[in-house]
């Protein structure tokens, strides 16, 4: 529970908005409005920001909040050693202190995203200072966290593994805003969809939140309402040419676009709760931006780009033969430079047949859905078209990946999917661009701002630029888009990237999700708008309450 790293984890980003303030704050309409801020003013040029803290703040622990957090906070989130992925937003910036309540942020150049980028919660400089950048997320205080924020900590449990089940927050009634009602809210974590919905249906919760869409009817309960909400996120597959070749040419790219049905993917894995997409953008920010329709789903067009591409049909017997002649040419190698005799390079019978078998295993079924594959693609030099999908363990994205996957295999594509455990996706996969290509999920913020995601300079961690993509002209859009404060014209450069981008190909878009959460009426005075990101659904929390008393009117 850091706010430097809890972007990269919904879990996270709801307890952080829970514990921690920021400068400013996101209300229900997705607006920046002032938190620990009392006044701020921008210079006429937009560089310049000074910003003045309320009075009277204090911390969980009851020290006072200073501008030398700001300060301090800042400057971690600038440092490469503590690698958080919000350091990009951060570039060109200096911060410095004025005096115990003031702060002043000069920037290079106008940065229309900036005021959005300060609703990054403050860290206590006296409980942080000692603790080496580099350290940052392995310090006790990301588990047991001191903030300024409506609830603070007061206790956990874990399972006999070490994992932590349940999170309870209390009350903090020297909040500089409004305390909130609800003197206590527990999280309870479940390990999948099925046992989430029995906690829910038995009433042993009192709301669900979850990124993943839940079945038609799951919920049984009657005593519930459900708030409907669309959030500013795309579920894409990101190519990284860099370890697949293949993916270099445009219409590889174009075909693998073009044999995925999207619209069957979000009937039968989101359960309807989202819609295909066809852009990096999401609908809403301007009408010049919105996402073009995506690639209608053709499976014979795609094959056919494939075909003119050069990658050659093989029915599977051609292709075992080809495999095991490789094989084989690798054993007469390596016996050669053994200094094996002239004689003594061909494989014996035995090693044959034992790549032969070995050969046809690997092309067995490779998933448990997949009928028989009707042929295989290998391109005169004798390379087959082989790709990997790797994808986190959450199971609506391991299962987007098993229909692109089938999608590929029918034009022919030898196909593999990599489910792997989220935290190593974050910690090692992503950090070090190991991957053919990635199916995964970003959420944009509450302004699209492309970019973390796509500007050349986010290709090495911590950046977001998950496929490895570089252009100078999409560089410099991205750039003047962040220096203009204008909304319509950066709507305009917006669309001028995403037009560059599609052309390019760097990703398949697949799918944005609509949202339902559900809570318990015995809930009340719950109010959810259009959150800039899902933990905004707790932007007035404060305002929710279980109890009502009659009282006397004088």
């Amino acid at each position: 529970m850091n706010p430097l790293f809890a972007s990269a984890n919904e879990v996270d980003a709801d307890l952080v908005r829970l514990l921690y303030a920021g400068l400013f704050r996101f209300d229900e309409q997705g607006t920046v409005v002032p938190d620990l801020a009392d006044r701020s003013e921008v210079s006429t040029d937009g560089k310049t920001v000074t910003i003045t803290l309320r009075d009277g703040i204090r911390w969980h622990d009851g020290a006072n909040l200073t501008a030398d957090d700001v300060v301090f906070t800042m400057h971690l989130i600038q440092d490469a050693a503590a690698a958080s992925p919000l350091r990009s937003a951060f570039r060109g910036v200096t911060v410095e202190r004025v005096d115990e309540r003031t702060v002043k942020f000069a920037v290079d150049r106008p940065l229309a995203v900036f005021l959005s980028a300060l609703t990054v919660g403050i860290l206590p400089q006296h409980l942080w200072a000692d603790t080496p950048p580099a350290h940052l997320p392995l310090a006790e205080l990301n588990l047991r966290p001191v903030g300024s924020g409506p609830y603070r900590f007061v206790g956990l449990t874990k399972d006999r593994r070490g994992s932590v089940r349940s999170y309870t927050l209390e009350r903090y009634a020297g909040f500089h805003r409004t305390p909130a009602l609800l003197e206590r809210v527990t999280f309870r974590f479940a390990p999948d969809t099925d046992q989430l919905i029995a906690s829910m249906n038995s009433r042993e919760i009192d709301g669900i939140g979850t990124l993943i869409p839940l079945p038609p009817n799951a919920i049984t309960r009657r005593d519930v309402t459900r708030y409907p909400v669309r959030l500013p996120s795309t579920t894409a597959v990101f190519l990284n040419e860099k370890r697949a070749p293949a993916l270099r040419d445009l219409a590889v790219r174009r075909a693998f676009s073009l044999a995925i049905d999207r619209r069957a993917i979000v009937a039968n894995v989101l359960n309807g709760g989202g819609e295909p997409i066809g852009g990096p953008l999401i609908p809403g920010f301007s009408g010049a931006a919105d996402p073009p329709p995506p690639d209608a789903f053709d499976a014979a067009q795609a094959a056919a780009l494939l075909d003119g591409a050069k990658w050659n049909r093989v029915d599977p017997a051609a292709f075992i033969a080809a495999r095991t002649s490789a094989e084989l040419r690798k054993i007469e190698t390596e016996k050669k430079k053994a200094g094996k005799k002239k004689a003594e390079l061909a494989a014996t019978d035995e090693e044959r047949a034992a790549i032969e078998t070995r050969v046809r295993g690997e092309l067995g079924p490779d998933c448990a859905d997949c009928p028989p594959q009707p042929y295989y693609r290998m391109n005169g030099e004798g390379v087959a078209l082989e790709i990997t999908i790797t994808t986190p363990d959450i199971p609506e994205l391991a299962a987007m990946a098993g229909r692109v996957q089938q999608q590929w295999r029918a034009i022919g594509v030898r196909v593999r999917v990599d489910t792997i455990p989220l935290e190593r996706i974050r910690g090692e996969v992503i950090p070090n661009r190991s991957y053919d290509t990635l199916l995964f999920s970003q959420i944009l913020g509450p302004d699209p701002d492309p970019f973390p995601f796509w500007h050349s300079s986010q290709v090495r961690h911590p950046g977001l630029n998950l496929s490895y993509f570089s252009n100078r002209a999409i560089d410099k859009i991205l750039e003047d888009a962040r220096g203009t404060l204008d909304r319509e014209a950066r709507g305009k450069k917006y669309a001028e990237f995403q037009q560059q981008l599609l052309a390019e190909r760097p990703a398949i878009f697949l799918t944005t999700p609509a949202l339902t959460y559900v809570m318990s009426d015995a809930v009340r005075g719950v109010r959810i708008a259009q959150p800039a990101q899902p933990a905004d659904r707790f932007a007035l929390i404060h305002e929710w309450y279980t109890e009502t008393e009659r009282v006397w009117k004088r």
